[in-house]
Formats: C-alpha cells, sequence, structure tokens
C-alpha cells in the first residue's frame, strides 16, 4: 500500500537505493551498475540517493550523479516518479572523506551537482555531514542562500543531532533527515531524531540499514536477529531489514546492492510481517528515545515568569544557570571562582571527565533537588552546544546568564603557553601533551584551540538567554619586564643556501643574505637582544639531524659575526601542528618572555612568511617583513 513520505511524494515500497556502492571502492563495471539501478527501478524503487563525493576520490567527483543520470535517461518507465536525492558537503581528497562546508565549498558543489545531473534545480539536497572547521550557521546560511536563489527545492541534513536540527529551522525548512539507523546501531532513534523525524512530518532515512557492508555477517550471529530469521524463514539481513520496516514512526531504509540479486534479497524483507512476539522477543532492542531525548523533543518556549537578569549582577541567591563560555586560556576558571564562594553549583567537563552532553544529565538532577544556582563553565562554542542548557533550565522555571569571555585566540594560546611553561618549566613535546590530556585538561593542544575558533557562533538573545554578558580581554600586568628583543627567523631571512636547497644541510651550504650583519649591528647598539627561532620540521621526517641543524645554525651565527643570545628551533612535523613551538605557535616567544624579562612593547618578529607573521601576533610582537627591515 501506497504511503506519502513528504517531500518524496506516495511511495509503493518503502524503501531506497543508495549509490555509494556502485560509486566507490570495489564497485561493478558500469554496465552492471547500471543494470541494478534500472532493476530497482522496474521492481518499483522510487527514491534514489547519490551525493557529489560519490566516487573512488576527487578525480571522480560526481560520478554517482553521472551514474544516476545514465540510468535513468536509459529507463523506460515512469521517469516523474522517481525522486533523487543528493548530497554534498564532503570531499574525497586522495580517497578520504573530508568534510568541506565553507559557503564557497557548497556552491561550487552544487553547481557541479546541477551539470552533474542535467538539472536546473535540485529536488531534495541534503548537507552530507557538519564540518567542524566552519561555524555551522555559515553552513547554514549558505544552504539557504542557495534555495533563495532557486538552485534547490528542498533541503535536509545527514548526520546531526536533534539541537542541530532546531538550528537549522532557524535557516530553511527541514525537508528530510538521513542518519546511521540498524539493530546494531540505534543512536538516531534513543537520541530522538527519528521521532524528530515524525514530529516535524518529514521523511528519515535510515542509511547503512545493515550496520554496513563490513559488518553484516554480525547479523547472523545477533541473539535477536536470528530467532526471528528463524521464525519467518529469511536471512538474519532480512529480519534485521523487517524490524527497521515495522517501527513506528516509520523509516525508510537506504540500502545498497552491487548486483541485482541483492536487490531482490532486500526486497523480500518486504514479506515480513512481525507480530506482537515477535516485538516482545526483540524487546532489548529498544529504539525509543531515552528520557532525556523525549525532553528534547518538546517544544522549547521561554517562560514567561523567568526572573529578570541585571548587567554585572553578582552572585546572589536568587535561581539562575551561568554559562560561561569561552575559548581554552580565556580565564573561565578565575571567572567562576566568585560563583563558587556564593554557594553555586559547578558542573566543569575537565574536572568531571566525559562528554558535554554528560552533564545535561546532572544539571537536570540539581534543578531538580532543589539546587537553584549552578554555573557552566566549558567552551560552549555552537548555538547547538550551547541549546541543551538553556532548555533545562527553562524547563526548571531557572533563567539563564551567558558570560561570553571574548578573548582573541591569539591571547588564549598566549595563556595556554604560560601556563604551561608555568607548570612544567618548558614547552611540551606532542606525545607529553596528548599523554597529559586526561591528567591536566587545562592545557589542551593546539588542535583544540583551532576547533572553538572554526566553530564559534556567537551567543544570540534568540537562544533563550535571559541575559549575555560580554566580557572584552583584558590581560593582567605581566611582571616588570623591560627587555628589548629581536627575534629573527632564519631560512630565507637571515641566510640562504649555496645549493639552492630551502635549507642547508651542512654548515658549508650556508650563506649569509646581504646587509644581515650591518642592520642587526644597528640593533644590538640600541639595547636589543638577538634571538634565532627557526621550524626545522626536517628533524621529524628524517630529512637532517639535530647535529646538522645545530652545526648549520652556529655556522649562520659564525658568518653574522654578532652575539646571539639564544637559538630556538622546533623538530617537531609540519602537520598536523601539535605542539606550541612551531612557528605560528607562540611558544618560543612566551618563554623567551619569561626567561630575559622582554617588553611586549619592545618585542620585534622579522620573517619571510606568514606563519612568522602570525607568530608575532600570538606573541604579541610587532613584525616586519625581512626584506623591508633589511632595506633599512
Amino acid at each position: 500500500m501506497s504511503r506519502a513520505w513528504g517531500v518524496l511524494g506516495e511511495l509503493r515500497l518503502p524503501l531506497a537505493l543508495g549509490l555509494l556502492r556502485l560509486s566507490s571502492e570495489g564497485r561493478p563495471p558500469t554496465a552492471q551498475a547500471l543494470q541494478v539501478v534500472r532493476h530497482a527501478l522496474d521492481r518499483g524503487i522510487r527514491v534514489l540517493d547519490t551525493a557529489d563525493s560519490y566516487g573512488r576520490s576527487d578525480a571522480e567527483r560526481h560520478f554517482g550523479e553521472l551514474l544516476l543520470r545514465q540510468a535513468l535517461s536509459t529507463w523506460t518507465g515512469p521517469r516523474d516518479e522517481v525522486r533523487v536525492i543528493t548530497k554534498v558537503g564532503l570531499r574525497r581528497p586522495r580517497g578520504r572523506w573530508r568534510p568541506a562546508g565553507s559557503p564557497a565549498a557548497l556552491r561550487e558543489a552544487v553547481e557541479g551537482s546541477l551539470q552533474a545531473l542535467g538539472l536546473e534545480r535540485l529536488g531534495l539536497l541534503l548537507l552530507h555531514a557538519r564540518d567542524p572547521q566552519v561555524p555551522f550557521a555559515e553552513t547554514l546560511g549558505a544552504l539557504a542562500e542557495l534555495q533563495r536563489e532557486g538552485r534547490v527545492e528542498h533541503l535536509g541534513l545527514c548526520n546531526v543531532t536533534v539541537d542541530e536540527v532546531r538550528q537549522a529551522q532557524g535557516h530553511f525548512t527541514v525537508s528530510a533527515l538521513q542518519c546511521e539507523l540498524s539493530v546494531m546501531n540505534r543512536k538516531a532513534a534513543t537520541s530522538g531524531l527519528v521521532a524528530l523525524a515524525a514530529q516535524l512530518g518529514v521523511p528519515f532515512l535510515a542509511h547503512r540499514p545493515l550496520g554496513g557492508h563490513a559488518q553484516v555477517g554480525k547479523l547472523a550471529r545477533n541473539r535477536a536477529m536470528k530467532p526471528l530469521a528463524e521464525k519467518h524463514q529469511v536471512t538474519p539481513q532480512q529480519a534485521a531489514l523487517a524490524t527497521l520496516l515495522d517501527l513506528d514512526p516509520p523509516v525508510l531504509p537506504l540500502f545498497g546492492a552491487r548486483r541485482i540479486q541483492s536487490v531482490e534479497a532486500t526486497l523480500q524483507a518486504l514479506n515480513v510481517r512481525l507480530d506482537r512476539a515477535d516485538r516482545s522477543a526483540r524487546a532489548k532492542i529498544s529504539f525509543e528515545p531515552t528520557p532525556e531525548a523525549r525532553r528534547s523533543l518538546q517544544p522549547h518556549e521561554a517562560p514567561t515568569a523567568l526572573r529578570p537578569l541585571l548587567p554585572a549582577e553578582p552572585p546572589g541567591d536568587q535561581p539562575e544557570v551561568v554559562l560561561v563560555m569561552g575559548i581554552q586560556g580565556a580565564g573561565k576558571s578565575s571567572r567562576v571562582v566568585p560563583y563558587l564562594s556564593a554557594g553555586y553549583a559547578r558542573l566543569n567537563r575537565d574536572e568531571q571527565g566525559g562528554r558535554l552532553a554528560d552533564l545535561i544529565p546532572q544539571l537536570e538532577a540539581l534543578l531538580r533537588a532543589g539546587q537553584q544556582r549552578v554555573v557552566l563553565d566549558n567552551t560552549y562554542p555552537s548555538w547547538s552546544s550551547r541549546a541543551p542548557v538553556v532548555r533545562v533550565a527553562h524547563r526548571h522555571g531557572v533563567p539563564v546568564r551567558c558570560i561570553h569571555l571574548a578573548t582573541p585566540p591569539s591571547e588564549a594560546l598566549f595563556n595556554v603557553v604560560w601556563r604551561q611553561l608555568e607548570r612544567y618549566g618548558r614547552l611540551l613535546a606532542p606525545e607529553e601533551l596528548r599523554l597529559l590530556q586526561r591528567t591536566d585538561p587545562n592545557l589542551p593542544p593546539p588542535s583544540a584551540l583551532a576547533s572553538y575558533s572554526a566553530s564559534f557562533e556567537a551567543p544570540s538573545p534568540s537562544e533563550g538567554f535571559g541575559l549575555i554578558e560580554e566580557v572584552p580581554f583584558v590581560r593582567e600586568p605581566l611582571p616588570e619586564f623591560s627587555g628589548k628583543g629581536l627575534l629573527l627567523d632564519v631560512d630565507g631571512t637571515l641566510r640562504a643556501t649555496r645549493s639552492g636547497a630551502p635549507y642547508p644541510t651542512h654548515p658549508s651550504d650556508v650563506e649569509l643574505l646581504p646587509g644581515r650583519r650591518e642592520r642587526l649591528t644597528q640593533w644590538i647598539e640600541q639595547g636589543y637582544r638577538l634571538f634565532l627561532v627557526s621550524n626545522q620540521s626536517g628533524i621529524s621526517s628524517g630529512k637532517v639531524t639535530p647535529s646538522v641543524v645545530e652545526a648549520c645554525m652556529w655556522r649562520t651565527v659564525q658568518l653574522l659575526g654578532l652575539p646571539i643570545t639564544e637559538i630556538r628551533y622546533c623538530p617537531h612535523p609540519a602537520f598536523p601542528a601539535a605542539c606550541y613551538c612551531r612557528k605560528p605557535m607562540p611558544g618560543f616567544g612566551v618563554d623567551l618572555i619569561r626567561r630575559y624579562a622582554l617588553s611586549r612593547s619592545s618585542l620585534l618578529m622579522v620573517g619571510d612568511l606568514e606563519s612568522d607573521a602570525a607568530f608575532a601576533k600570538n606573541v604579541g610582537a610587532r613584525f616586519e617583513w625581512a626584506t623591508e627591515f633589511f632595506a633599512g
């Protein structure tokens, strides 16, 4: 019997065919792939799912869309009944899946999909995945703009949370959801995402309905599926698919197939009708939302009788939840001290471990127990990370004060390095930072700060905050440092190589660039100390040894003939930057400031690369390009 599936219309068969396995690694010959698609259409399948990234790498971008177009063009059935879904937001450089959610990347992808599918407008476009390096609001805004321009008719989301769907609804109408769902992975159901799709009246497409190609064999050993399969005389895989088809609210399984026989085997699951005994037998395999997920599905409206919050109001005895947000190293821990002194309960992920989401049940328990003064100090960079806090507080009639520590990333980096030097007396290597993440979470790796900056979305009153207080950054005065320092990059700034190589591998290859000694002598006469600061990732890659790097450094000093106070070089890998000593990280600069009592107002960095300029900004020093500096 046909059933309405929102934007997908009336479907006789509640199944959709995905083209990933026909487009990527291990795919069949094109002729066979086309036969599979056309056979599925002949058998009544009317929803085809693809993506701009379906191919073996970026070199085959839009392969899946081109395959789908070719299959439809050679099919003699009712083309107007077929619904095409495509997705954007992932790329496949060298065959690896990578998010690509910037507005420019999305626009490029949509234009390519339109061309590949031979359409003027995409019927249903899904965001394939959220890009952690792009604020979600920017990604959503870009999709909404493409819809307003008429390039897309309907928009949906893949691989998201309930709160991310709520956020997207502020930008466009969410017309479909797609997420992994199977008897082995029920997170989309228990988190409330499937129920949310039913609440919104939009189709929920379950991808990997058998747990993924590599996991299919495990179904044969599944304690719930094995007896179900034996009772209905089907395979465990068909029993698992029938279980999804039996769900209420219903889902639309998205299956993959490389052979016609696989299509036929999938269709056999439609003949299985589960009864009450079957459902009781698989009771342990629950698709029900958790209690917290059920609460998150309730429409969120701020209570009208919330206590008004006053700006700069000190901690008191009135109910309030205080959300202190900011980048790592912004000083959130110091900010909560007055609240703790006033008797507020504190919820902090670094202290308690686990995930940010784990704090929400604890907040719920505190408020329910009558502890209505709570302070949470965590990064909270995005709308979706803050939404559960507001929702829980409002459910208990408690207003939420947002204190946003607007610390620039450069100053936060400086703080984290300063804290590291205070605690350990030196800059730590990448492996040491990794080991300390569990025991000293106040020393985050550089990637954590980069992730915050990339995903940051400014707090807005529309999120339900009773008051937002933005605290501008003011650095506490450093000790009375008055020394003068000249920080100098080495390769390309002070020296070149006789061989033309990017850096020397033997002291005899070192060549001093013109005018260096004369210009630096002027600065020494003005009371400046000279420091060499260099990246030497050739050590980590095995292209050069530490002893060779040091010999070439000392040869450089010998050619300069000037007093160099200290030479610092980073031996760690270039990418990804996992230490604070590799420029543009400010590690060496902060360390030198502390060791030689240097004043940031009397600190100058000279270099030839953008990383040198960014290093200067992170240290708080002035910057000059080497060509201009040595030109006088």
